[in-house]
Order: structure tokens, then sequence, then C-alpha cells
């Protein structure tokens, strides 16, 4: 019998062999790299091409991923690009809603990802 298994840890985007994304699964330690790159003059980090997901403390997903990379772009550290929403992205989207005349929540939404993007 044998065995196959692809390597999902360190810096991968977690594309199949197919180019269609793999569900989301936080794996604590594990980080994300980030491809940023403009497509249709937004910038883009390669993980998500949301541009209203709503995102807020507790969240995993690729769309955290893709705001965490964006975030770090930009100058704001959300810590590690893990794709768990927690205190440090929420602190780095707060630091950015006030540099960019935002309402300062800390959530991600339509205004703030159109602000993230361009």
């Amino acid at each position: 019998m044998f065995l196959v298994s692809r390597e999902t840890s360190g810096a991968v985007n977690g594309d199949d062999r197919h180019g269609e994304k793999a569900a989301f699964v936080f794996e604590p330690g594990r980080t994300h790299a980030c491809d940023i790159h403009r497509e249709d003059g937004l910038l883009h980090a390669g993980h998500s091409d949301t541009r209203d997901a709503l995102l807020q403390q507790i969240s995993t997903s690729w769309d955290v991923v893709e705001a965490q990379c964006l975030l770090a772009h930009r100058g704001y550290s959300p810590g590690l690009v893990d794709g768990a929403y927690g205190a440090e992205t929420e602190k780095a989207v707060k630091r950015f809603q006030e540099a960019a005349g935002l309402v300062t929540d800390g959530h991600m939404g339509p205004h703030t990802w159109e602000a993230l993007r361009r």
C-alpha cells in the first residue's frame, strides 16, 4: 500500500492540483506567503478575491489571510499571516481604518476592503 500526501505546511497557498483553492483549515504556527500584485487596478495577495467579506475576531479563512497580507503590505502589521483574525489583526485593521478616515471599529467590511485594495 502506498500513501501519497501533499506537503501543506509552511508558506503554501492551499491550491490543489487543479488550481482550485482548498478549504481553509487553521493550523497553529502555520503561516502563509503573500504574493502582492495588482489586478484590474486592485491589490491582491493571491488568497481571496473578496471585496465585501465581513471579518472580525474569531474569523478564520482565506479571506483573513488575504486581509493580513494586504495590511502587512500597507505597513500595518497584523502579526503572523496565519488566517486567524485575532487581537493583532484587529489592532492593525483599526490603525489602517483610522489612517484611511474610515469608521474605526476593527471589523473588515466593504469600505475597509475597498481602501485596502486601492
